[in-house]
């Protein structure tokens, strides 16, 4: 995770470790609801970002996703990787255990990377 930051802030080219999933939902800062472009176990991308937030921001949100008949919701504390118009990219840092593990068996079945 840490080298994801890093290279995030560095600028290095690669910046996803972890395969990426288009999803509907949304996620929720400060009561203000955005719209998922897609996410992974890693983080997210945001679109509708009214620029309240900056590269290096630590924040906290409650993101919603919505798949196949499956409701996954969980709160989590994020820091910005970068910001380009009105989309917002950002790393997860903290997840509750419980939750991780469920998010990253979903993603197993997503990918196929187990």
């Amino acid at each position: 995770m840490w080298s994801a930051i890093k290279s995030a802030f560095t600028g290095d080219s690669e910046r996803r470790v972890a395969p990426r999933v288009a999803a509907i939902g949304t996620v929720t800062i400060d009561s203000t609801q955005f719209t998922l472009e897609n996410w992974s176990l890693s983080g997210i991308l945001i679109s509708g970002h009214d620029g309240r937030l900056i590269k290096g921001q630590k924040f906290k949100m409650t993101v919603d996703v919505r798949d196949e008949g499956r409701a996954i919701i969980f709160t989590a504390e994020a820091v910005v990787v970068r910001v380009a118009g009105d989309k917002l990219a950002a790393q997860f840092y903290h997840i509750d255990k419980l939750k991780k593990k469920a998010i990253a068996e979903y993603f197993a079945l997503k990918t196929g990377h187990r």
